[in-house]
């Protein structure tokens, strides 16, 4: 029956969704000499000569090559990544590392971003495996993989929450919470995050702080605003917040002088809740 149905198909010049890519596959074929020619010449830069050329501003010389993988949204990748020795300011010479193709890089930032994107919305590591088989190809994903991303992930967002904020200039800042999913271990849930947004004299926004907690309490924003102060963010001009008692008081408690406002979506969001759908 399915040999039946092949046939069919490849009779009628037809193809399946689920079928071969040919463009992918030619694609996937040169990204090869792609990568090996983007490396080469990004270590002819760092060196400052070509191959064989002799330059009075040489900074090293080549060290053979080896062969590396690296997955991409085409799939695992072989090609041939080259080596060098640069001259240091003391003399000695060290190895030339790529910024673009990272040492012990096995995905590109790409691959990477889209597993997280699928682990953080709910998948579990099984399933991330099966929806991204047709990109990755034979690609290794491990369980141990999706953890070492994981990790990286909050060494990431950590170093973001405890950053300084002495050099940010805020007259205006929004605060408000939020309720997104979030995975607790095996489990999907919905939690409020509190949220800190400045706004800068030239009318750019930057995201100040994110705060997971269990509810909209004083003490939670309280620590929220202290911890935003605590960090060098000087009291703004005006915060625009809904209508919390919580917040008004953390507020007043940190920053007594900070004036406030009612934000107008939330109160117009609330006036449509109490209003008549028909008149």
């Amino acid at each position: 029956m399915h040999r039946i149905k092949e046939i069919a198909v490849r009779t009628n010049g037809l193809q399946l969704p689920y079928g071969r890519d040919l463009l992918s596959e030619v694609l996937r074929g040169q990204m090869r000499d792609f990568i090996t020619k983007i490396a080469f010449e990004e270590m002819a830069a760092a060196i400052g000569a070509g191959s064989y050329e002799r330059s009075a501003v040489r900074r090293g010389y080549r060290h053979g090559s080896e062969h590396r993988e690296l997955t991409t949204s085409f799939g695992k990748t072989r090609f041939l990544m080259p080596r060098a020795k640069l001259f240091s300011a003391s003399g000695r010479k060290v190895e030339w590392e790529s910024t673009m193709i990272p040492r012990y890089a096995r995905r590109c930032v790409e691959v990477d971003a889209a597993l997280m994107g699928i682990y953080f919305g709910g998948v579990n590591t099984r399933k991330v495996k099966q929806a991204l088989r047709p990109m990755l190809k034979k690609s290794p994903l491990s369980k141990s993989s999706i953890s070492r991303l994981v990790v990286r992930v909050k060494e990431y967002f950590e170093a973001w929450r405890t950053r300084s904020l002495a050099g940010e200039v805020v007259p205006y800042l929004y605060l408000d919470g939020i309720c997104v999913r979030v995975r607790c271990g095996s489990h999907i849930d919905s939690l409020p995050v509190l949220a800190a947004v400045g706004v800068r004299p030239n009318g750019e926004k930057v995201l100040l702080a994110l705060e997971m907690c269990g509810g909209e309490s004083t003490a939670a924003w309280k620590g929220l605003v202290e911890d935003l102060s605590g960090r060098g963010l000087h009291a703004p001009r005006l915060a625009i917040i809904d209508g919390n008692p919580g917040l008004a008081r953390a507020l007043a408690e940190t920053w007594p002088k900070t004036n406030r406002q009612r934000c107008t979506v939330h109160k117009l969001r609330n006036l449509l809740a109490h209003a008549p759908k028909r008149i």
